[in-house]
């Protein structure tokens, strides 16, 4: 075991050195939000993957079966989509090198891809989160400073790239939570706590259609989205994340408790 858990750190963990590339480190701009870059959004990606896979690699055949946060989800489903979100994003980083022109966002993975992965045992989904991750960050790798200023079209718009690390570091820390390992939202360090705060409500805007929604953190971020009744929620960074990911109810914050979010989002 300690040899299989050596393989992943050498793998998915490279030395944390900074890759000098502006695009990394400085603000991005997504929808109406400016999220601030905790350090290098690839080191924090790194960070946050290895501390999973250290996590799952314990995890037993029956472990894997247990039940997730998710309703209907064993921990075996969140392992089998992460590996298959690392694949379809690597795609994208691949294609963010062929061309200049915004780069299709496909992620969608069909229920029957989803189940059967599922169906694996423990050292195959160990070694899919492995290499799927490392496959990722290799992608990640191969992109350039001129890379990262090309853009992923989405549903939501056309996106800077960096969105791409965003999003998996959104994965990464919010399906570590689903496993029920003991890892908490208030476990993340505060700048990805508010950088993922942004994200997921740049991702829940299309619901807000008939509500204003304004977030007053504890911590003093405040922002309005969507449109129509006025309502204020009010709580922790970490509580309105877990609130607003469906982690959580709204016990653990103000203002929320009439608001249907609509599921996970």
């Amino acid at each position: 075991m300690s040899e299989v858990f050596y393989r992943i750190r050498s793998i998915c963990a490279p030395a944390f050195t900074p890759t000098g590339f502006s695009s990394l480190i400085r603000p991005v701009r997504i929808g109406p939000f400016t999220i601030d870059s905790p350090g290098d959004w690839r080191l924090e990606l790194t960070a946050a993957t290895q501390r999973l896979l250290g996590d799952t690699i314990a995890l037993t055949n029956e472990d894997w079966r247990a039940d997730s946060l998710l309703a209907g989800w064993t921990r075996a489903h969140i392992a089998s989509h992460l590996a298959f979100q690392a694949q379809a994003l690597a795609k994208m980083a691949h294609q963010l090198r062929e061309t200049q022109e915004p780069v299709a966002w496909k992620s969608m993975q069909p229920d029957a891809v989803l189940n059967l992965g599922a169906q694996r045992n423990a050292l195959a989904l160990q070694e899919d989160l492995d290499q799927s991750s490392a496959d990722l960050m290799n992608a990640f790798d191969l992109l350039d400073e001129s890379h990262w200023k090309n853009q992923v079209q989405t549903s939501q718009g056309t996106l800077p790239s960096q969105s791409l690390l965003l999003d998996r570091l959104n994965e990464i820390i919010v399906h570590h939570v689903d496993l029920v390992l003991g890892f908490e939202f208030t476990d993340v360090q505060p700048a990805v706590t508010r950088a993922l705060l942004q994200w997921n409500l740049f991702r829940a805007m299309p619901r807000f259609t008939q509500i204003r929604l304004r977030i007053n953190s504890d911590e003093g971020f405040s922002v309005a989205v969507g449109a129509g009744t006025k309502v204020t929620v009010r709580g922790s960074e970490a509580q309105l994340l877990a609130w607003l990911t469906g982690r959580k109810d709204s016990s653990g914050i103000t203002g929320a408790d009439d608001l249907d979010l609509g599921g996970p989002v």
